[in-house]
């Protein structure tokens, strides 16, 4: 188990690793926002569409904050001070996924109805 904690550690205080979580979640959120601002989402049909993806992003977004909580409540023993750097790159690809969740379910329920 100190080898999973170990790589969770080097991978989540990689500042380039950060960096491109950064620029993926800016991208992501554009391609959102567009999504939600577009035409067909104006309609009863296109916020039930939305509204399924969300509750999708969301569900999936408990689980991990809870298996968050329970692998980095146990990492004191690797690391005696997990800092920002790596708080907020885990944050940071948390948003990312849950992002990609959203979007992805958009399409799918945009091409199954």
């Amino acid at each position: 188990m100190q080898a999973y904690h170990e790589l969770v550690w080097n991978i989540f205080t990689n500042i380039p690793f950060f960096r491109v979580g950064v620029l993926l979640g800016v991208f992501l959120t554009i391609i959102l926002v567009v999504i939600f601002a577009g035409k067909k989402n104006r309609d009863e049909r296109g916020w039930k569409i939305l509204g399924k993806a969300s509750v999708i992003s969301f569900t999936y977004l408990v689980i991990m904050i809870n298996i968050i909580a329970k692998t980095t409540g146990h990492m004191e023993i690797v690391i005696t001070e997990p800092g920002y750097l790596f708080y907020s790159c885990m944050l940071q690809w948390l948003y990312d996924t849950v992002i990609s969740i959203e979007i992805i379910a958009i399409a799918i329920f945009r091409i199954t109805e």
